[in-house]
């Protein structure tokens, strides 16, 4: 595997760090509008709506700052959660685009009127998935190793 341009894993590190940092901001100032968003997807049950209203946008909040500032061990897991996340929104958007129900992402405004989902969501996470990987990659290769003795 060849190794990443030190600027380019730098830009990765700030634009997915950015983008879940930006967008973790009105999801924590109003967790209500937020679990409505999440309640429009129509995938969860109702009684996890709440509850992942109010958690995911902290968990956005620590693993973007993991990806930024943290080192290379944190960062490594920062990274990886955000790919998990990414991937995950991505499958519930093209749920929604399947089953033809019209939602709003929910990832940067609360509010039901944002736009629509649609394919440049997933492009975008597309995107941005590969960036986090990267970042994961070159973390985790940075990472000290525990030798045991």
């Amino acid at each position: 595997m060849s190794r990443l341009h030190p600027a380019y894993l730098w830009l990765a590190r700030i634009a997915v760090a950015g983008l879940f940092l930006a967008a973790c901001i009105a999801k924590i100032r109003d967790p209500e509008l937020f679990a409505l968003a999440v309640n429009r997807y129509r995938i969860l049950p109702g009684e996890f709506v709440n509850l992942v209203a109010i958690v995911l946008p902290w968990i956005e909040l620590l693993a973007g700052l993991a990806v930024l500032v943290a080192p290379a061990r944190l960062r490594a897991a920062g990274a990886l959660v955000i790919t998990g996340m990414l991937s995950v929104f991505t499958i519930a958007i093209s749920l929604n685009l399947l089953r033809g129900i019209e939602a709003s992402c929910g990832c940067f405004s609360t509010r039901a009127d944002a736009a629509v989902s649609d394919a440049w969501n997933l492009v975008r996470n597309g995107a941005l998935i590969w960036l986090s990987l990267a970042v994961f990659l070159d973390a985790f290769r940075r990472a000290p190793s525990k030798e045991s003795p």
